[in-house]
């Protein structure tokens, strides 16, 4: 359930706000939302508070912008778990363009959940690697795909992992022509390549290690998903931090971001692993989740996937998160955007964000900078800044108050006591009857994609 606010305007009131845009805090704050939009914003001598407007105390409470999560595998029973945790809005990574479109659409008709921004079908050369996959013949080929998926309403393009660099130069150039980015998750085409080419972002920031390694990945046939998965992480422990930091000046030249998803990729090196863990399976306690799936359930319940048990895995992996840290320093340093994505599936949706932004402070940012990062700098990456990312008159009122002061204490975060979505105030709650009405996707070949390339 949401509170409608629409009719009257509502002043929060008191707060120190944290605008998002790297002003400085702003003590005694007063934010005027106005249907669904920021009206005023100003400290207590500035503003006045329209004479009949709501007034929500913000008094020793902290007003941020609400969080945006770049990189998440949408679920349909994630919606309530965004909010709780102050995210709303998310970029989807990884679902067909038909199921996820839907969704989005349900969502704006006031099914609860967060705004979805998607990207649709990932592209890639053939033969698709996973069912929601398809395959690019050709550069007229990729430049028709593209242009299908902005017509179902994607406002990014993902890459994945066979794409060759003549592929994803068709993409980039017929992207860029309709004003939206393109993000890989990248193997056979490096990351230089891949900035040449004309990628926006580099997910998990692979393509790194194809271009910096001091010595050629080792090819290892035969692993499952979880053993591949350990093996490229194991693999940036390879990177030449001499090419990496040449590697770092083009990226930042072509305007290349970088988007680590350190929640979930790096959490097993991280000191927070055990207390991730903890957190997450606490979830699954909670009666009013019923809801989740039971692979979700377990996944939560044992973070399994995390505990890497050979000894040389692990310090390889941890080699390996320092070398990608020193990366994304260096990268940020010189002018180069770091983006807050955390690859949510395998923990808690919206906590996963608030994990994210706290590795980046854990990896050296400061807390302003990981606010900025999440909101701003996500927003901008999306072509959204005009409208979200920032506590400023005329963006839309997504907006979060916390308990305590996270640019003391980026932890803070997870202390959310309100929550407003497009001027409203959203229910924070869990309901066991939580559900979207678009049925899960049950994809068969060809898909929707297919059938309209192959007219």
């Amino acid at each position: 359930m949401t509170a409608d606010l629409s009719n009257n305007p509502v002043a929060l009131a008191g707060g120190t706000i944290i605008d998002g845009a790297g002003g400085p805090p702003l003590s005694n704050g007063i934010v005027v939302i106005a249907g669904d939009s920021i009206a005023e914003v100003g400290d207590e001598s500035e503003v006045m508070i329209p004479a009949h407007a709501r007034i929500i105390d913000a008094s020793g409470k902290f007003v941020l912008p609400g969080l945006i999560d770049i990189h998440v595998h949408y679920q349909g029973w994630m919606g309530e778990l965004f909010l709780a945790h102050g995210v709303t809005t998310v970029k989807d990574m990884g679902n067909d363009v038909e199921w996820i479109s839907a969704v989005q659409a349900e969502i704006e008709r006031g099914t609860r959940g967060p705004r979805i921004a998607f990207v649709g079908n990932g592209l890639d050369a053939p033969p698709p690697f996973r069912e929601h996959h398809v395959g690019l013949e050709n550069a007229d080929m990729a430049r028709r795909a593209v242009r299908l998926l902005h017509s179902r309403g994607a406002s990014a393009i993902k890459a994945r992992e066979k794409i060759t660099p003549e592929l994803l130069r068709a993409v980039s150039e017929e992207a860029r022509a309709l004003g939206i980015p393109v993000t890989g998750h990248l193997s056979h085409t490096d990351a230089r390549e891949a900035a040449l080419a004309g990628i926006d972002g580099l997910e998990h920031a692979t393509g790194v290690v194809e271009a910096t390694a001091s010595r050629q990945k080792p090819a290892e046939p035969g692993l499952s998903d979880v053993q591949q998965f350990i093996a490229e992480l194991k693999a940036f422990a390879l990177i030449d931090l001499a090419k990496a930091d040449d590697l770092v000046d083009l990226l930042v030249e072509k305007r290349v971001a970088l988007i680590p998803t350190m929640s979930t990729w790096w959490r097993m090196a991280s000191e927070r692993r055990d207390q991730f863990a903890h957190e997450d399976a606490e979830y699954t306690k909670v009666p009013e989740l019923v809801y989740l799936p039971e692979f979700v359930r377990q996944l939560l319940a044992t973070s399994f996937i995390f505990n890497v048990k050979d000894a040389e895995d692990l310090a390889q992996i941890k080699a390996g998160f320092e070398k990608i840290k020193h990366v994304l320093r260096r990268h940020y340093e010189r002018g180069g955007m770091v983006l807050a994505g955390s690859d949510t599936l395998i923990s808690t949706p919206g906590l996963s964000l608030l994990r994210e932004l706290m590795m980046l402070v854990d990896a050296g940012f400061t807390p302003m900078e990981a606010i900025q990062i999440g909101t701003r700098d996500n927003a901008r990456f999306l072509g959204k800044d005009s409208e979200l990312g920032a506590i400023a008159p005329g963006k839309l009122a997504d907006i979060i108050v916390i308990a305590a002061d996270p640019l003391d204490d980026i932890g803070a975060l997870r202390q959310v006591e309100l929550v407003i979505k497009d001027g409203q105030v959203v229910d924070r709650g869990y309901h066991a009857d939580y559900a979207i009405t678009t049925p899960a996707a049950k994809l068969t070949r060809p898909l929707w994609l297919e059938r309209r390339l192959a007219e």
